[in-house]
């Protein structure tokens, strides 16, 4: 498709044509709040006013001294300071036409980012805002693990592994249910290969770590990760535009352009469309164009807003993604070595005859064609009616997703290039979800929430196999759709016992069902908790204990896999019980906040993912399954942090150390491998993949004023990791280092505040990181257990100019 590129010039059409300035409207009404906010985080707003307060005296002071500062700087006349203070005081940035883009225009960054609603919620939640989404690089979700305690981020061809207080994602495809519930402008993204949507005109990302059973029901049993879009605004024209040039050939160019059409309607279209050649380098062909890892990506959203009273509006929001790539693999593109007889041996040991060897992680050798192409259609309908007694939110989607990944099974420049057995998989999925939700209103010690949910997903999938360079679905795969539905009706209420304590609880009973191909079928229902106190010492110093619950939905395994001996015929609920302590503080003068937690959480009936040969003529002889594999127990304390010490320095840093491992659990015996018993393999005392047990970021930086050329901001951002296992099976094969990643970025901004200069440098020191692998014994050699690895991205580097109305 080609409407996100002419979409962009549109925009861009637009954006230049746009005139200098308007006038405001007097007339015209504020828009309503438009990041999700509720009547209750509003009451909470509310109550902190005195918070507010104090936060703007500090602020003053800060001004004043700022003031002085410029003055000593610049010589600025003391008359044009009133002006400067009183827009500091305001929240504003302290700038004018004199002194554009001052250094202490930061005043607010703690203070909207760590508001006083988020700063007395129970649980740990990483807010990030659009200036913090800018300078961690946040394009799409594979970036957000550099700024949360406590998560690791792993990937598969196209699929996301994410990681979470001990728990993992370790099956991936159309029937696989993440641990990490994702959610974009309040809509479930269902599945692993949908995650990796693009990021385009975000308003804020909500990390909530922790088991969310009650508000958010399926797949939230390590947490959420909620996307918000900036919604359409009726108060006025805004608009942007943004090109980048970097590694790769990159050419990524997106755009907004905010329209009121009238009093009560506006829109807000959005549009991305980005091109590089592919990270991993294939040396078969001349040139790039079967390098793994490119991207041809346009994505567009349109947003229409219609508010027609203060009590009531609608959105609807319309979304299209169209991206083709090269394939790396669906469970990874590189065999890094194999185990016979318990003795590792590095290298690919099942290629064909003649086959080149690959040399490093991202110089690979590979003679058959790969690809990776999505289209996703979306359309959702948000409902938002303040009733008086309580607010009202309805949300209804319809969402249509198309996926096809091809890739070379052998793993090498060796083998047919034009026929396969087994090569990939499509897949075509519909998916319909709906929300209701009521909040109450009331002023008083008790508030109360309550809602159903309904979800259903068709996907009518398949296997590929490859017969003269063409792409069909084997005689062998089974036919007909996979559905999987879930109901649920949930209920929250908390009462405040006086100005500092309030207890909180809820409940949440759901029913799940699926069905696969073949028509197995299997159905799970249970009821999910919470409950809890926060408890506020002052107005800066807030604590909570917390207990949660939290799920991952039971499966089926299809008829032709469970003819195998052991491979049983379903596998039951993923569940977690928690329990968490935290502390939320703030400085006196707002610059500095540290906000503490440490948990621990039980689960049982792990849900553990297996490989087996399957027995069938003409197969593909690999398939996966899962099955139920045991207990994982998880402790670890988090930590986050940040300081504005002074008006120039923006200092950041989170702290996770964690504590995870697996109980009564085993796993069918693999070939190849030592400690196998009686049919199985057991892992107590092993660590889930992607949980290193210390993780550290840290970002800091400091704004320095150019005078009439604006200002210039250099940053540094670094990650560090110690080692951890790419898979469940603690091998030597497969572990990854422990580890530091550097960024480093520039920005320049022009007098004015609308034109930015970005420069970047991502993975400076060019570190290969290892985050998935999977182990299976290979048709080829059935007697080996051969690791399958995927690696991250290699340093990238790149120029961003952006211009805003």
């Amino acid at each position: 498709m080609k409407t996100g590129f002419y979409l962009l010039l549109y925009l861009s059409s637009a954006v230049l044509a746009l005139p200098t300035a308007h006038a405001a409207d007097p007339g015209q009404r504020a828009s309503a709040p438009s990041d999700g906010t509720t009547a209750h985080d509003l009451q909470q707003e509310l109550s902190a006013a005195q918070d507010k307060v104090a936060r703007l005296e500090a602020e003053l002071r800060a001004a004043r001294l700022s003031v002085a500062e410029l003055e000593n700087a610049t010589g600025t006349a003391p008359e044009n300071h009133t002006a400067a203070v009183a827009q500091m005081v305001d929240g504003r940035p302290l700038y004018d036409s004199d002194h554009p883009r001052s250094p202490v225009q930061q005043a607010d960054v703690i203070a909207d980012r760590f508001t006083p609603a988020s700063q007395q919620q129970a649980g740990a939640v990483t807010r990030l805002l659009a200036d913090d989404i800018e300078r961690a690089g946040i394009r799409d979700i594979s970036r957000i693990a550099t700024m949360v305690p406590g998560m690791q981020y792993g990937q598969s061809g196209n699929e996301a592994r994410i990681s979470m207080r001990g728990a993992r994602t370790n099956r991936t495809g159309p029937e696989a249910d993440p641990v990490v519930a994702i959610y974009e402008d309040g809509v479930i993204v269902p599945t692993t290969t949908q995650a990796l949507g693009p990021y385009v005109d975000i308003q804020q990302i909500d990390v909530l770590r922790g088991p969310q059973g009650v508000m958010y029901g399926r797949n939230a049993l390590a947490g959420v990760i909620n996307v918000i879009s900036n919604k359409p605004d009726l108060r006025g024209w805004d608009a942007a535009v943004e090109g980048t040039l970097g590694y790769g050939d990159r050419s990524r160019f997106e755009g907004m352009l905010n329209v009121p059409v009238s009093n009560t309607i506006a829109m807000r279209i959005a549009a991305r469309a980005d091109v590089h050649s592919g990270y991993v380098n294939n040396h078969v062909l001349e040139g790039d164009a079967d390098d793994l890892r490119d991207r041809k990506q346009q994505y567009v959203r349109w947003m229409t807003k219609w508010q027609p009273g203060e009590n009531f509006n609608m959105i609807l929001n319309l979304a299209s993604l169209d991206q083709n790539q090269t394939g790396s693999g669906i469970w990874g593109y590189q065999q890094v070595g194999a185990y016979e007889n318990g003795q590792y041996l590095p290298g690919h040991q099942f290629a064909p005859p003649g086959s080149v060897t690959d040399f490093g992680p991202l110089n690979v050798a590979r003679n058959f064609a790969s690809l990776e192409d999505q289209e996703n259609l979306s359309g959702t309908l948000t409902l938002n009616w303040n009733m008086g007694f309580a607010g009202l939110k309805w949300l209804i989607n319809r969402s249509r997703f198309e996926s096809q990944q091809v890739f070379d099974s052998d793993y090498s420049s060796g083998g047919d290039p034009f026929n396969s057995d087994f090569n990939g998989w499509d897949s075509f999925r519909d998916t319909f979800s709906s929300e209701v939700r009521l909040t109450s209103n009331n002023n008083g010690r008790f508030d109360w929430l309550a809602g159903l949910s309904v979800f259903n997903m068709e996907s009518d999938w398949g296997w590929l196999e490859t017969r003269d360079n063409v792409f069909e679905q084997p005689a062998w795969d089974a036919t007909g759709l996979y559905t999987a539905d879930s109901t649920a009706a949930f209920a929250s209420a908390g009462y405040r016992i006086n100005d500092a304590l309030r207890l909180f609880g809820g409940a949440r009973w759901y029913d799940d069902s699926k069905e696969l191909r073949d028509g197995s079928k299997g159905s799970w229902s249970g009821t999910l908790w919470d409950a809890g106190l926060e408890y506020a010492f002052n107005e800066r110093l807030n604590s909570y204990f917390k207990a949660s619950t939290g799920y991952r939905p039971g499966g089926v395994n299809e008829r032709s896999l469970t003819a195998v001996p052991g491979i049983p015929a379903s596998y039951g609920q993923e569940k977690v019980t928690a329990y968490e302590l935290g502390l939320k503080s703030m400085s006196a003068d707002g610059t500095m906040v540290l906000n503490l937690s440490a948990y621990y959480n039980d689960y049982s009936d792990v849900q553990a993912q297996s490989f087996t040969l399957l027995p069938l003529p003409g197969s593909a002889g690999l398939m996966d399954y899962m099955r139920t594999g045991g207990d994982m127990k998880a402790k670890g304390v988090e930590a986050e942090f940040q300081w504005l010490p002074g008006s120039r320095w923006n200092i950041s840093a989170h702290l996770a150390w964690l504590d995870a491992q697996f109980s009564n659990y085993q796993v069918p015996a693999i070939t190849g491998l030592d400690g196998n018993e009686n049919g199985t393999l057991s892992l107590d005392g092993w660590r889930p993949a992607l949980s290193s047990e210390w993780s550290f970021g840290l970002q800091a930086s400091y704004i320095f004023n150019l005078g009439p050329w604006g200002t210039f901001t250099p940053m540094i951002q670094t990650n560090y990791t110690s080692d951890y296992y790419a898979n469940d099976l603690n091998l030597g094969g497969a572990l990854q280092a422990a580890q530091n990643k550097t960024d480093i970025r520039a920005f320049w901004d022009l007098p004015g505040d609308k034109v930015r200069l970005q420069v970047y440098l991502e993975n400076a020191s060019d570190e290969s990181t290892l985050n998935s692998i999977n182990v299976y014994n290979p048709k080829e050699r059935p007697e080996i257990a051969t690791l399958l690895a995927n690696w991250g991205d290699p340093r990238t580097y790149g120029m961003i100019l952006s211009y805003r109305y």
